[in-house]
């Protein structure tokens, strides 16, 4: 039976369960319960809604998987603007600690750049700063400029495109986006931005990566992808306690509290009549019908549900390999990144032929430095990501992912890590996020850039322009993906309602 939450089960109908308003302004039915499906249904239901997720496996990608005994988080893993989250709490009226603490990571990340000696980047700013500066002082002058901009940027961008979705031409006048373009000339793209600041190889390799977090490249005018690094130096990496899972167990707690329903059932066909959805269908033979729904799926692929083709390009997506490795690695830190010579071929492969680079830049997450449950003691929790192309026509990703994944761990061994003693390796590739997760092609971050909306600035509108009671949130739509910004993104379609 549904929960006294204000729906009602129409049990007379069999698997037909209609949910009946009954005194709150309307009822909605969110589709999946990612990070940004369990923000919309808590602001959903502050707002007075009858609420309902659909979702089989919540917390989307940010969901663990026990494998053995290691606890993987196989998605998400650098933690930035815990910021965002303390709001949700907030406006809920709770304390974001009662349900969720965090760890300061010291430091951010190591980075190793082949054939140097590693150099490990400290949370502190100033400290940043002047190791930037002992690589070189005019790329430390130029670094401690580009941080001070930023410093003027920020609340700005905190006050446009952290406050609300953009998808109105009309809307660009916005006084505090002209106020982030006229920080930065809007005839270069990024590429040329950070080759003007910087003349270290490092730093360059450090920056060009930036872009493809929200689905562009370092071709695009992408000036916003350098907030992810002031965001680091600024306000911290943290190491959520009990894992990255804990983020979306947290939400889910919220909202069950505040009388959000939860139904472990994939909806597989949504009805539609005219300008409005009707219902959902689900794989347990159960039909819903709600005012409005919220879809956090893939916005292409529920297009798909509703009758709409989806032969849009993709953006970019991950390769991953998770290991258990029978040893100890002390000499990966919790966040490490290691950087080939070859770096510029492998950002030329990505960006301009969207293929697999033969040495790519490689990011490891060691959860097992700073969380002694993930692993069996004396053995290492090793997850390798790698930024690579989608499901694109010319690539087989089925038949080649176990080479990429050997070449992976031969160029691990080239910066002394030996992960030839595992007790498992498991493997993700762009076709596991279609059919795991259902993300468009494999893409994590919706279509190519070129089908951004509004001259390309902006990601996917959370509103459907045909069905006038569908919104939608997660990765493929506005603010962009990334926890802190599908956190945002929840918010958003709630309060389109």
């Amino acid at each position: 039976m549904i929960k006294s939450s204000g729906l009602r089960n129409d049990s007379a109908s069999g698997p037909k369960r209609r949910l009946r308003r009954t005194g709150v302004p309307k009822a909605v039915i969110i589709v999946g319960a990612g990070q940004g499906g369990l923000v919309a249904s808590i602001y959903a239901r502050l707002r007075g809604h009858q609420v309902l997720i659909l979702d089989p496996t919540p917390g989307g990608k940010a969901a663990p998987i026990q494998e053995g005994d290691y606890r993987l988080d196989p998605g998400p893993s650098i933690i930035i603007l815990t910021e965002l989250y303390d709001r949700v709490f907030r406006d809920a009226g709770r304390k974001r600690e009662d349900y969720l603490t965090f760890q300061r990571l010291r430091p951010l990340s190591r980075v190793c750049f082949e054939g140097s000696e590693p150099l490990d980047l400290p949370d502190d700013r100033k400290q940043a700063e002047q190791l930037v500066a002992g690589l070189d002082a005019a790329d430390g002058k130029n670094f401690a400029e580009l941080m001070s901009k930023l410093d003027e940027v920020a609340p700005a961008v905190e006050k446009s495109v952290f406050a609300r979705p953009y998808d109105r031409i009309w809307q660009l006048i916005d006084p505090q986006l002209m106020k982030v373009g006229a920080r930065f000339n809007v005839r270069q793209t990024y590429r040329e931005m950070v080759d003007g600041w910087f003349r270290t190889p490092l730093l360059r390799a450090f920056f060009y990566g930036f872009p493809s977090y929200g689905g562009q490249s370092y071709r695009s005018k992408a000036p916003g992808a350098l907030l992810i690094p002031y965001y680091m130096l600024q306000n911290g990496v943290w190491y959520p306690e009990g894992g990255i899972s804990a983020i979306p167990q947290a939400f889910r707690r919220l909202a069950e509290e505040l009388g959000v329903e939860f139904r472990a059932e994939k909806v597989t066909e949504v009805e539609k009549e005219g300008s409005r959805i009707t219902a959902v269908r689900t794989n347990l033979g159960a039909r819903y019908e709600a005012e409005s729904f919220i879809s956090n799926l893939d916005r292409l692929t529920f297009g798909e549900m509703v009758g709409r083709s989806a032969n849009m390009e993709p953006s970019y997506s991950y390769f991953t390999v998770h290991w258990g490795v029978r040893k100890p690695l002390p000499q990966v830190e919790h966040h490490t990144l290691l950087v080939p010579k070859s770096f510029e071929q492998g950002f030329e492969s990505l960006y301009d032929t969207r293929t697999f680079a033969s040495e790519p830049i490689v990011y490891l997450n060691n959860t097992s430095m700073t969380d002694p449950t993930v692993a069996p003691k004396g053995k290492t929790n090793l997850f390798a990501v790698v930024t690579s192309p989608a499901m694109e026509d010319h690539l087989d990703w089925p038949a080649n992912q176990e080479r990429l994944a050997d070449n992976l761990e031969a160029q691990l061994r080239t910066f002394g890590i030996d992960v030839a003693e595992t007790d498992f390796r498991r493997i993700q590739t762009p076709v596991y996020f279609q059919q795991q997760h259902g993300n468009h092609r494999g893409s994590l971050y919706g279509p190519d850039e070129k089908h951004r909306i509004l001259g390309g600035l902006f990601p996917l509108s959370n509103r459907d322009d045909e069905f006038k009671n569908l919104f939608y949130c997660g990765g493929s739509v506005q603010p962009g993906a990334g926890l802190p910004m599908v956190t945002l993104g929840g918010r958003f379609a709630a309060e389109m309602l």
